[in-house]
């Protein structure tokens, strides 16, 4: 990299980041939660807005030897944040109503993916253009189904906390749920990226295979030595040094995706399989000293994934056509899991208004959905048309969710602002940026 580019890369990240905090304002006042203000800030830096002005100020502010430079930073940003959304993860949340969160998880998965294998079908006989060059039907079925299920449990806990729903029945059970969506997408996303790659590494029998094998990996071996490592004599190197043992964590969060990434996985899937692994009971000396600081270090870049994501995104190209698209897939994903929520809490004796705002919450979209339908575009499952639609359509089913929730919740006040870039406050305090 010359120095032209290195400054330029600098100028770039400057950018985005005071963009988004310039944004900030406009968005608590609408209620909304980060990723909408970090999606924003690639909309307008791109071609959609920005790129409107004389001189085409996009191309000149990111110019393509920019971007390809840029596209690093944000890969190591999403990899530090997913392996500590992971550790943030607590499993133990899905003890003591589990009959309730496995009811409402797979009614509200289970649903919208049916909804999207019929839209599949239709959108593939009627608009083959928007299947990307690798896809078959099945993997583009399997995929929309993924993209139309997905939720986000980092912006959905920011809501819960945001509407005082902490310590209500609704917002842990919501938590859960979410956790529990999370940890079986993220499972499906790599098995279709493995078998995504074709023959050349052994299809879908022996994608399943290495995921199984790796998971194994992670229970049977690497989180025992973790546990050994963290919780065992080594424990003094926490206070004594510890950035020895935040440099060490950071290395094996990315190698692990390094090796998820040689495994024809994506990189994040490795990096959020280790972050699980992690032990939950390490203390806050541990939470202070390793995880803070990688989440902080993930956060500061994540914007930047954003804003590439929205340089690549091209709103002239959404006709007439596209806004119906846009509206049929909102419809599937939004009412589809809506429906399924709701049903599967009423089934298991929710009560009424519960179970709406539970429906309503699981329809967060966030990070992880952006980045699902980033991979489905790289792997040419999807083209870039139906990525700007699915976007779009992520956006849109999230702006009302908080909204609703402080109606539904019937809590009075708006929330307090936010910064663009945060960390928890508390060990048990949920909420993450970008989402």
């Amino acid at each position: 990299m010359d120095s032209t580019s290195a400054t330029t890369v600098l100028a770039d990240v400057a950018v985005v980041l005071l963009t988004g905090v310039a944004l900030t304002p406009l968005r608590t006042r609408l209620r909304q939660p980060a990723v909408v203000g970090e999606i924003a800030v690639g909309v307008v830096l791109g071609h959609g807005v920005l790129g409107l002005l004389p001189g085409d100020p996009t191309e000149r502010l990111f110019p393509p030897a920019a971007r390809a430079h840029l596209a690093v930073l944000a890969q190591l940003g999403i990899v530090l944040f997913m392996f500590a959304a992971g550790w943030e993860l607590d499993l133990r949340r899905l003890a003591g109503r589990a009959r309730t969160v496995l009811a409402v998880t797979t009614a509200s998965l289970a649903l919208p993916f049916a909804l999207a294998a019929v839209l599949a079908a239709a959108l593939l006989a009627r608009h083959p253009a928007l299947a990307g060059p690798a896809a078959t039907p099945a993997l583009f079925t399997v995929f929309l189904g993924i993209a139309l299920s997905a939720s986000a449990l980092s912006v959905l806990a920011r809501i819960v906390e945001e509407n005082r729903l902490q310590a209500d029945g609704t917002g842990v059970l919501a938590t859960a749920c979410g956790a529990l969506t999370e940890i079986l997408l993220w499972c499906a996303v790599a098995a279709v990226a493995a078998a995504a790659h074709g023959p050349d590494h052994g299809g879908l029998p022996a994608a399943l295979a290495r995921i199984a094998g790796c998971a194994a990996a992670l229970v049977l071996l690497v989180r025992p030595l973790l546990r050994r490592l963290l919780l065992g004599p080594a424990r003094r190197a926490v206070t004594d040094r510890p950035l020895l043992v935040l440099l060490a964590v950071a290395g094996a969060a990315l190698l692990c995706a390094w090796t998820a990434s040689r495994l024809g996985l994506h990189a994040v899937i490795g990096a959020f399989a280790l972050g699980l692994a992690m032990p939950r009971d390490a203390g806050e000396e541990l939470r202070r000293a390793v995880q803070l600081p990688l989440r902080n270090a993930g956060a500061l870049l994540v914007p930047v994934f954003f804003a590439l994501t929205g340089l690549s995104v091209d709103l002239h190209g959404i006709d007439a056509a596209g806004l119906l698209a846009a509206a049929l897939l909102l419809a599937v994903a939004w009412g589809g899991k809506f429906a399924g929520a709701v049903l599967g809490a009423r089934l298991t004796g929710v009560p009424r208004r519960e179970a709406a705002t539970l429906g309503v919450l699981l329809n967060t979209k966030g990070l992880g959905e952006v980045l699902i339908l980033t991979l489905g575009r790289d792997l040419g499952i999807i083209g870039e048309r139906l990525f700007t639609v699915l976007l779009l359509t992520a956006l849109a089913a999230t702006l009302p969710v908080n909204p609703l929730v402080h109606r539904l919740a019937g809590r009075a006040g708006a929330p307090a602002p936010r910064p663009l870039l945060e960390a928890r406050a508390a060990p048990g305090a949920p909420g993450a940026p970008g989402g």
